[in-house]
């Protein structure tokens, strides 16, 4: 990645689940991966163990496939501008041999739980993205 922002990285070991029978893995494990590190990564960064977001879009390509060998991955996430209510996130999954094998961009919402809508981004929130 080559924005101006903090970059962030976790690893994920590679499970049975995660690939189809082609023998690569499937679309779905991609976005799960993707979810559980910007868990992670806002747990980390703003110290709530349970960060409340909505992804409202997420555009991710595929640049090579990842095969049960190639992990562990690495996902990096990289926040790239940041608004009253939203953030959005550049990610790349590279394989154990650091070549690229997907990016995505994402657009969080921060969310009310109790009133079921958008809130504005917290003073730890904007911290972490660099706003």
């Amino acid at each position: 990645m080559t924005g101006d922002r903090a970059t962030w990285r976790t690893e994920f070991q590679l499970r049975f689940r995660d690939f189809d029978y082609l023998g690569h893995m499937t679309a779905t494990s991609y976005l799960a991966f993707f979810e559980e590190a910007r868990v992670a990564w806002l747990a980390e960064g703003t110290g709530d163990p349970r960060p409340a977001y909505v992804v409202a879009a997420q555009h991710l390509e595929f640049e090579r496939e990842v095969l049960p060998d190639d992990g562990p991955v690495t996902v990096v996430i990289e926040p790239a501008g940041s608004g009253a209510h939203r953030v959005e996130v550049r990610e790349e999954m590279r394989g154990a041999d650091g070549a690229l094998r997907a990016r995505s961009t994402a657009t969080l919402v921060m969310w009310d739980r109790a009133a079921r809508r958008p809130r504005c981004v917290s003073a730890a929130e904007r911290r972490l993205f660099g706003g």
